[in-house]
């Protein structure tokens, strides 16, 4: 019986140990807190079923492309800065990982129109060479890369969303997150 009561007291003691201790530090951990809030007010973060998102910057770019009678033209695209981070259980490349938990669409009164995915016809020494060299390179579980995809082509006349894919398998976040995009109308670009 002594023996329980010194094991209770000690255990008794312990916690109110750690409680005195946790509580000198809360001013510290909540400056930690609000700082990391006000980090997430700027980005836009989404937590899928092959990684964590972080999502910086949205700049609509142009595209090479070729229309239907074989001339050289562009098309507006949309290209998607952001910080990946592989929290699944195998190793991927971001643009592999963005394009299972993400799409980018168009929303109209008729439905979703999907995009293609454009980021290797994206400049090779532009603004987003780097990342578009980051988007195909392969991310261990646990490591994180800073990437860019680009999506289009977009139709000026419609809003863009970026949009989480429903999985069947796994119980995921949903997200349908407008993106601000200024896209030239097509009149401005035939002129």
């Amino acid at each position: 019986m002594q023996l329980k009561r010194t094991l209770f007291a000690g255990g008794l003691a312990s916690m109110l140990l750690l409680a005195a201790c946790n509580g000198e530090s809360t001013e510290e951990a909540g400056t930690e807190e609000e700082t990391a809030e006000e980090t997430s007010e700027d980005a836009l973060t989404y937590s899928g079923v092959n990684g964590d998102y972080t999502f910086t910057n949205f700049t609509p770019v142009e595209i090479p492309a070729t229309d239907a009678e074989g001339n050289e033209t562009t098309v507006q695209a949309v290209a998607v800065e952001f910080e990946y981070t592989n929290t699944s259980e195998r190793t991927s490349t971001p643009s592999e990982a963005f394009s299972l938990d993400m799409a980018i669409r168009q929303v109209s009164d008729t439905g979703d129109a999907p995009t293609e995915n454009y980021t290797m016809d994206l400049d090779d020494e532009g603004e987003f060479a780097d990342g578009k060299a980051a988007a195909s390179e392969m991310v261990e579980p646990g490591d994180s890369a800073t990437t860019v995809v680009a999506y289009g082509p977009l139709d000026p006349e419609l809003p863009t969303h970026l949009q989480a894919r429903e999985n069947p398998v796994e119980e995921t976040e949903s997200l349908d997150h407008e993106i601000e995009l200024e896209l030239e109308s097509e009149e401005a670009t035939e002129e």
